[in-house]
């Protein structure tokens, strides 16, 4: 049986959209932020990525305008998180474990959605990172936190590693639900250990003599 793109695009985007939506209310309940503001942010971390992915590549309507499950999906999450965030607290680094999820999850997301539009190999890994990173970033600033992507973590990278990795695969015909379910895991994986054994990307700045 074969399986559209957009059944899997559909798939992993609500998988992506639950991710996103918990950690960035973890995030909202940390800086003390209301329960409408808390929902905000999850809005703003759930669907920035894939906004600004499909602005660039000019698909309309956006994602969310024609289907409120996005709308439902954001708010019953936060809203959630938020009456149980006590028990989400006593997980073990809960922001950033959600946030690995959301980051694999939209990777994968991006470059179907890339590839859909008939977007060249590099565009389609570009959106991969776009729909993975853009989110995070505009939570982090409206919750005034400098953005993982500028810290030294390995974040972006894993993002790339997985582009690169989805088209080695599809360069050898493995089948899509395997090829997308690999490439998460990769990303994720990677950014599990970068916070496991908090690796970083080394400073390229030549030290002073």
């Amino acid at each position: 049986m074969t399986i559209a793109p957009e059944t899997v695009v559909t798939f992993l985007d609500f998988f992506g959209v639950f991710s996103s939506a918990v950690a960035a209310t973890v995030l909202a309940k940390r800086q003390h932020f209301d329960i409408f503001g808390a929902v905000m942010i999850a809005f703003v971390a759930s669907i920035g990525g894939g906004t600004t992915r499909d602005l660039l590549l000019n698909r309309h309507p956006l994602f969310w305008l024609h289907d409120l499950s996005y709308a439902w999906t954001i708010t019953g999450t936060s809203i959630f998180t938020q009456i149980f965030y006590h028990q989400f607290e006593r997980l073990d680094r809960p922001f950033r474990w959600f946030d690995a999820l959301a980051l694999a999850t939209f990777t994968v997301i991006g470059i179907e959605v890339g590839q859909m539009r008939g977007a060249s190999a590099p565009v389609s890994v570009l959106m991969g990172v776009v729909t993975a990173i853009m989110g995070g970033i505009l939570r982090d600033i409206v919750c005034r936190q400098v953005p993982l992507l500028l810290q030294k973590e390995i974040y972006l990278t894993a993002a790339l590693l997985g582009g690169v990795f989805y088209f080695i695969l599809l360069h050898f015909g493995v089948g899509l639900w395997v090829r997308d379910l690999l490439t998460l895991l990769l990303v994720l994986t990677i950014r599990a250990f970068a916070i496991l054994y908090n690796w970083n990307l080394p400073d390229i700045a030549i030290p002073r003599k």
